[in-house]
């Protein structure tokens, strides 16, 4: 396994949001372990909770976040039964979009980074929305690395 975060680390950084799901049987492909596919449904559990938790006032009427890029190394298998624990933390921000970088751990050991590239949209428009004053100001605040 690659040189990079632990879980104990990230779980201590309060910039760092970490999201707790269960490995249900359904996960599982012929293989016999968890689908590659379920890894970027557990980097979505992840992103919602990190914007829940540490970006709320991001969320203002009106905007949405869509995510337009995805990227996971996929590092050990992960097998049912199981609990997964994603740490998500904000590693880039630009003038509309943001990067979120994740971790995911299972047991202690970790089977997965990813980058997520999200951007705020217009609701309405469906148009990319700038990050200015106050948020722009609490993310800035966020950024890990």
């Amino acid at each position: 396994m690659a040189d990079g975060p632990d879980l104990a680390a990230l779980a201590a950084d309060p910039r760092v949001a970490i999201a707790r799901d269960v490995l249900r049987f359904s996960d599982c492909d012929s293989l016999g372990h968890v689908n590659n596919v379920v890894y970027a449904t557990l980097c979505e559990s992840g992103r919602v909770t990190y914007l829940r938790e540490r970006l709320p006032q991001a969320e203002r009427a009106g905007v949405a976040f869509v995510i337009v890029k995805l990227e996971i190394a996929f590092e050990a298998e992960l097998h049912y039964p199981g609990t997964v624990e994603t740490a998500t933390w904000l590693s880039r921000i630009g003038r509309t979009s943001f990067t979120l970088s994740q971790a995911i751990f299972s047991g202690g050991r970790r089977a997965a980074t990813a980058a997520g590239v999200c951007v705020a949209i217009d609701a309405g428009t469906r148009r990319p929305v700038a990050f200015e004053g106050a948020t722009r100001a609490a993310m800035e605040r966020l950024v890990v690395g």
